[in-house]
């Protein structure tokens, strides 16, 4: 009997230093026993396009997975699946008008990439970045007004969205005795006491009165651009802000705009609309000569625990669809939900 078709874009062999490619090769291995596995290393609209056709599954991370993507995929094509969470890059309309299931991961990496947030606020907040690559030039910093930091204890954390990463993230600050509090229209406040966050019900008031704010919301209609530059002019002068979701819920040249014009004091960011950054030729490019700024390069996921808990989640997933069997969706994500083929466990 003829093998079924999984196509996985994106390289397994990521260029050092500009690659974006996650690669998963303990799941591959496995499905590679019982499917035929198609490894792509790009995942560029052309290059799907070029493949999809009698393939069974789309294992994809950022590429756009296009209502054309979809129609030619269609009638074998059974399922997109989002190797990580966010689903921005998927035609959802398309997919449920062709009964192409839609399943993310939304839970593999919900510690690691507050854990990466906490690195990001501590970094901030302690002047690190500044010090560290002073000492690697000279071997020695001496105080000054450039690289004193400031205490933990009693700072006022807000958080935008409190999903998943951000009450991880909510339980680390408290570790430290710092005060939290949430914008999140869609979560109760009996939800943010349960991690010690008081409910702020209008984001003016978060950004006004936070001394970090922590942002990790999914991409979509309702997030893009919602830290405006008008927000941003509403923050403490000597306030920063950290983004672990995507590059596009921030209006990112405002602030590129509030960080020379030291309208705020700093950032951190493990995530850009445009990646990978570059040193040239890239809108943001000068946030990796600025002083304020503390930059990772979209690896707050990145360790050893996630990423074979991710390939356990995406080998299931996958396996799901080539038996026959229904799908678990375990996203609040309502883009996904009520998919044929599905099934919801209760939270």
């Amino acid at each position: 009997m003829q093998r079924q078709v999984v196509i996985k874009i994106g390289t397994e062999n990521p260029n050092p230093i500009t690659g974006i490619e996650y690669p998963i090769p303990d799941c591959l291995s496995k499905l590679r026993e019982v499917a035929h596995v198609v490894v792509m290393e790009d995942e560029q609209e052309s290059t799907i396009l070029s493949v999809i056709k009698g393939a069974t599954v789309l294992m994809m991370t950022y590429g756009k997975v296009t209502r054309q993507v979809i129609e030619t995929g269609h009638p074998a094509l059974k399922a997109v699946i989002k190797v990580g969470t966010g689903i921005d890059s998927i035609d959802i309309d398309a997919a449920r008008e062709y009964g192409v299931r839609v399943i993310n991961c939304p839970d593999y990496a919900q510690k690691s990439v507050a854990e990466g947030a906490f690195l990001l606020l501590i970094n901030c907040m302690k002047k690190f970045a500044t010090i560290h690559r002073f000492v690697h030039k000279h071997g020695w910093m001496g105080p000054s007004e450039e690289n004193k930091g400031w205490n933990l204890e009693n700072k006022l954390v807000g958080m935008v969205g409190f999903g998943h990463i951000n009450s991880q993230l909510a339980r680390m600050c408290r570790g430290f005795k710092m005060e939290i509090q949430a914008y999140d229209p869609y979560v109760k406040a009996s939800v943010m006491d349960r991690y010690g966050a008081h409910k702020i019900e209008e984001l003016d008031q978060l950004m006004t009165s936070s001394d970090m704010i922590a942002v990790c919301l999914p991409l979509n209609n309702e997030t893009t651009g919602i830290i405006s530059e008008n927000h941003l002019n509403l923050m403490k002068s000597n306030a920063f802000i950290i983004n672990v979701s995507r590059g596009a819920v921030i209006d990112e040249p405002a602030l590129l705009k509030a960080l020379k014009n030291g309208t705020i004091a700093g950032c951190g960011l493990d995530v850009f609309s445009d990646e990978p950054l570059r040193k040239e030729g890239h809108p943001l490019s000068e946030l990796l000569v600025m002083e304020n700024v503390v930059i990772t390069p979209h690896l707050a996921a990145w360790t050893h625990e996630t990423w074979d808990q991710l390939q356990k989640e995406v080998l299931q997933h996958v396996m799901d669809i080539l038996e026959g069997r229904d799908s678990t969706i375990s996203s609040s994500d309502p883009r996904l939900q009520n998919q044929s083929g599905c099934i919801y466990p209760i939270p």
